[in-house]
């Protein structure tokens, strides 16, 4: 009986396992960019910055948990970054319109 040597296949695995750390990546450049335009008291935000980016990290973070299993953890925090990304905003818009200027 022969002895099994078990090799390890790099079939596109260097492609899959950036995609959870760019998910985390495009949700901290996401949360800069908020905190500048909120810090900045500018009047118009930028959309990158509030929905592009974020619903880029989720798609990536969604793929990158599809991958091996190293890298699940920056897709995991990716996804949770760019959602709380996606809600503040949400929030914030609605509690915006909730104000009511005249009683």
């Amino acid at each position: 009986m022969e002895l099994g040597i078990k090799t390890k296949s790099n079939k596109g695995g260097r492609l899959q396992t950036i995609t959870g750390f760019l998910s985390f990546l495009s949700a901290l450049i996401a949360l800069a960019g908020m905190n500048v335009a909120l810090l900045l008291k500018t009047e118009a935000f930028p959309e990158m910055f509030l929905f592009q980016l974020p619903f880029l990290g989720l798609f990536l973070g969604g793929f990158g948990l599809l991958t091996k299993r190293r890298s699940r953890l920056y897709a995991w925090w990716g996804i949770g970054l760019n959602l709380f990304i996606l809600v503040f905003t949400l929030l914030m818009f609605a509690f915006a319109w909730s104000i009511n200027a005249k009683p």
